[in-house]
């Protein structure tokens, strides 16, 4: 089987998670203060959560995800400069070896595009094997 997850993450040198929980009226799925007990830097995170299936559609998870937060966008914008965070968007996969399994869609539709452009949010991409 695939494996996949999308992530919108704020990261930042040493902000408190729960002051930007708090700014943005949603819960994290994830969130660290620096030094907690070892990032290099806090971090407050909104996922799709893990998807583990023959087909895993990144498309489709990013685009729920972002419309999840899209109504945000003012609020991630301001906390970005009240905070000095930068954005960014987070695909992490895990593809399994076994030939007969098809490889996960990688890509965004228009709105995700538009979204992290006007939060000047940057897109990560880490690819493992199963």
């Amino acid at each position: 089987m695939n494996e996949g997850e999308v992530y919108f993450g704020l990261i930042g040198d040493g902000f408190e998670p729960d002051a930007i929980t708090k700014f943005l009226g949603i819960d994290p799925t994830r969130a660290k203060a620096k030094g907690e007990p070892r990032p290099k830097k806090s971090f407050w995170i909104i996922s799709s959560g893990n998807v583990e299936a023959e087909i895993v559609d990144i498309y489709k998870l990013s685009s729920t995800l972002i419309e999840k937060i899209k109504p945000l966008k003012d609020k991630i914008n301001l906390a970005k400069k009240q905070f000095n965070l930068e954005s960014y968007l987070e695909v992490v996969l895990r593809i399994s070896t076994d030939e007969s399994i098809s490889t996960p869609s990688v890509g965004f539709d228009s709105d995700v595009i538009e979204f992290l452009h006007e939060v000047g949010a940057s897109i990560d991409i880490d690819i493992y094997r199963n």
